[in-house]
C-alpha cells in the first residue's frame, strides 16, 4: 500500500505546493486508487501532477468532514476524469462559520462551487462503513463527556444557534497484517475518542500508523498526557507518525520526546509512505 501525501500545511521541498488543507492519495494493494479529502483549492491536483499520480478514474473521494480545507477542493471535480463517488457524512454539506475572538466571522463550509459539482455524485455514510478491502469509513464516532474534542467554540453551524458538534468528521481505518493504519481529517471527534471507535472495530488488532491532521495544536499538557498514555496501550512495536495540517509542532514534539526520533517520520506535500 502507498500513501501520496498531495496536499498540507507543508511541503517536504520547494518543488511542491502547499496550503492549509490536507488530501492524500491512498493506492491499495489490489490496485484501486482513492482520495481522501481534496484541500483548499486545486492544490492537490498540481502536486499529483508533479509527483506524475493521475487522478482519473478512481475508486471514490472520502471527505472527512464539511470544512472548507478538506473539501474546497472539490470546486476542481469536473477536472478529474471518470466522475468518481464522493462519500462521507451527509452533514458535510451544512453551511458553517468559524468564530475566533478578535476576528471577523469566517464562513468555512465547503464552498458552494464544491457542492454544487461534487454533490450530484454523492453517496452518506454513517457509523462503520466498509469501502474496499480492508478499509474502513468511520464517522459518527461517540464523544465521551469531558473528552478532548477541538470543536466546541470555534464553529457554528447554518443556524448559528449552537456549535458544531462534529458528528460529520471521519477517520479512514486501513486493516494491514501489520497493524491498522489510520487516516485523519482533522480529528475534531477527539483523538482518544476516535481510536477507542477504531479498536471497538478491530479488537484483536494495534495501531500501526497515525497519518494526517490529529488536531492537537490546541491540546493542553494534561490532555497531551492522557494522549502518550492512551497511545501507549495501542500501538504496535514498529509505529509510526505522519502528523501533518492541524497536528501542531508542540505535540509532535512530544511524541517525538515520547517515542524516539524514528517514529515521528517527516511529513507534507509530496511525501509518499508505503507499508
Amino acid at each position: 500500500m502507498e500513501l501520496c501525501v498531495l496536499c498540507d500545511d507543508e511541503a517536504v521541498s520547494k518543488k511542491f505546493a502547499k496550503e492549509h488543507g490536507l488530501s492524500i492519495l491512498i493506492k491499495l494493494p489490489n490496485g484501486h486508487r482513492w482520495l481522501f479529502d481534496a484541500g483548499t483549492t486545486d492544490v492537490f491536483m498540481e502536486n499529483a501532477r508533479i509527483m506524475g499520480e493521475s487522478l482519473d478514474n478512481l475508486e471514490g473521494i472520502m471527505v472527512s468532514h464539511g470544512h472548507d480545507d478538506h473539501g474546497g477542493g472539490l470546486t476542481f471535480y469536473p477536472r478529474l476524469g471518470g466522475e468518481p463517488p464522493v462519500y462521507g457524512h451527509p452533514l458535510i454539506w451544512v453551511k458553517q462559520y468559524q468564530v475566533k475572538k478578535g476576528d471577523p466571522l469566517r464562513i468555512c463550509g465547503i464552498p458552494y462551487l464544491a457542492r454544487r459539482y461534487a454533490s450530484p455524485h454523492f453517496k452518506p455514510l454513517h457509523n462503520v462503513t466498509r469501502l474496499d478491502d480492508d478499509m474502513y469509513f468511520f464517522t459518527d464516532v461517540k464523544q465521551e463527556p469531558g473528552s478532548y474534542c477541538p470543536t466546541h467554540g470555534k464553529f457554528y453551524n447554518e443556524d448559528g444557534v449552537g456549535p458544531w458538534e462534529g458528528t460529520d468528521d471521519a477517520t479512514l481505518a486501513i486493516d494491514t497484517p501489520e497493524g491498522i493504519v489510520a487516516i485523519f481529517g482533522c480529528s475534531h471527534a477527539g483523538y482518544i475518542n476516535i481510536l477507542k471507535a477504531i479498536g471497538e472495530k478491530f479488537p484483536d488488532k494495534k495501531i500501526l500508523s497515525l497519518v494526517g491532521g490529529l488536531h492537537l495544536e490546541s491540546a493542553d499538557e494534561t490532555v497531551l498526557e492522557k494522549i502518550m498514555a492512551y497511545t501507549d496501550r495501542v500501538k504496535t512495536d514498529n509505529f509510526t507518525i505522519y502528523g501533518g495540517h492541524c497536528t501542531g509542532k508542540g505535540p509532535l514534539e512530544v511524541f517525538r520526546t515520547r517515542y524516539g526520533q524514528d517514529v515521528v517520520r517527516p511529513y507534507g506535500s509530496g511525501t509518499v509512505i508505503t507499508y
